[in-house]
């Protein structure tokens, strides 16, 4: 069983002239928070009056995945990528967080982040036992739809003829219920993007063509991923933004890192 600890920690801060000194990391974090707001509210919505009302942004089909990097001093994360998809087909990176491992805790914080966001109805990805365990933990409702492209990976040819039947043939007659045809709760013009995680496979390219290399600390990397997943999200969405922000120095490394 996993438990949640909320602990204290002491950090010293800096004054000068009684007043306190906000440092570069600081002013780099409050510019970075900044720039998400004004790229990433107009696609992904807002909270309104309502708990679980949104103006915008209605994702409720999520897919999920992960990707290793390497980390300063020989260690080694992983990256969380939550890629959403409409009803009418908008799709949009919803979160990357970095983790130490594809473990329940880091699943469940994830799911619980989007829920609280989003309308959830499916979550997509592959064999994940770790993902499985944190839906049932977390006692959100929401539909797993597991990774097809996978799981016709690990079987042989003959297993994947009788499987393509059985897809065919659910999908001529919609039966929901299996993790297998799961994706049929979606508009039938979704089922090509939801029958596996390719989706989020696709930006993860992206992650692998930027490089990260080996002297990268946890920050810098979670830093140049949202950067990526902003530019995805522009491009995919079609969206015409102009956004003025004094000394913006997260958008001048965003530029950096994406061209």
């Amino acid at each position: 069983m996993y438990g949640l600890e909320w602990v204290t920690v002491r950090s010293p801060v800096l004054y000068r002239g009684g007043e306190r000194v906000r440092t570069g990391v600081e002013e780099l974090l409050r510019e970075e928070r900044l720039a998400l707001r004004s790229l990433l509210l107009p696609v992904l919505g807002t909270p309104s009056s309502g708990p679980r009302s949104w103006r915008w942004g209605d994702f409720k089909y999520v897919v999920v995945d992960g990707k290793y990097v390497k980390l300063r001093g020989g260690r080694r994360g992983v990256l969380l990528i939550a890629l959403g998809l409409t009803d009418h087909g908008v799709r949009a990176v919803l979160d990357v967080v970095l983790t130490r491992e594809e473990d329940v805790v880091s699943y469940w914080d994830l799911l619980v982040r989007l829920w609280r966001r989003y309308n959830l109805t499916l979550v997509v990805a592959d064999g994940a036992k770790a993902l499985d365990t944190a839906i049932s933990r977390s006692g959100i409702k929401v539909a797993r739809q597991t990774c097809l492209v996978h799981l016709k990976r690990r079987v042989d040819r003959r297993v994947r003829v009788l499987l393509d039947l059985l897809l065919s043939l659910a999908e001529s007659v919609p039966t929901r219920g299996s993790p297998l045809l799961s994706y049929l709760l979606a508009p039938r013009e979704l089922w090509p993007l939801l029958r596996s995680n390719n989706l989020a496979e696709s930006f993860n390219s992206l992650l692998e063509r930027r490089r990260f290399g080996k002297c990268h600390s946890p920050w810098r990397i979670l830093q140049i991923a949202r950067a990526i997943a902003i530019n995805y999200n522009l491009s995919t969405c079609y969206l015409a933004l102009v956004i003025i922000l004094q000394g913006s120095l997260f958008l001048r490394e965003m530029v950096k890192y994406i061209q």
